[in-house]
């Protein structure tokens, strides 16, 4: 099983996320890779995985980030096709209705959400990071 994580954080908060995800593939022995999507050269490389886990902040409008990960998903969108998908990320304000309408972006596109998503207001506190290492190992184990 291997799982790639693409990525983007801009207060941390997000990429605590990723880390306590990360922390629960490594317990669990899965192959992985994580991707920032700023950094990322080839946007084949991060499909070519059996599960991939895409984690983002909620921008002032409650979408996903709109600088790198919207332009990631709109020029991937066919690349979506049967792909298992998790998503997770955080926001700062509102109720995390971005999280509803990315769900919705995805299915749209054809991939199969693999587990219900994760949204936390601000910086994750230790029960959210501890649930996302357990949901981390779940989905390795599928």
């Amino acid at each position: 099983m291997k799982i790639n994580v693409v990525y983007y954080s801009f207060t941390g908060n997000t990429l605590a996320m990723v880390k306590a995800f990360e922390k629960g593939l490594k317990e669990a022995g899965a192959e992985y890779n994580l991707y920032s999507v700023v950094e990322l050269k080839n946007d084949d490389e991060a499909f070519d995985c059996d599960i991939l886990a895409l984690a983002s902040p909620a921008n002032q409008t409650e979408e996903i980030e709109k600088n790198y990960f919207q332009p990631f998903m709109e020029r991937n969108k066919e690349k979506f096709k049967g792909k298992k998908v998790y998503l997770f990320g955080t926001f700062g304000w509102g109720h995390g209705k971005f999280m509803s309408e990315w769900i919705k972006q995805v299915e749209e596109f054809g991939a199969n959400i693999v587990e219900l998503p994760m949204a936390c207001n601000g910086y994750p506190k230790s029960e959210t990071r501890e649930k996302l290492q357990e949901l981390a190992k779940k989905i390795a184990s599928e």
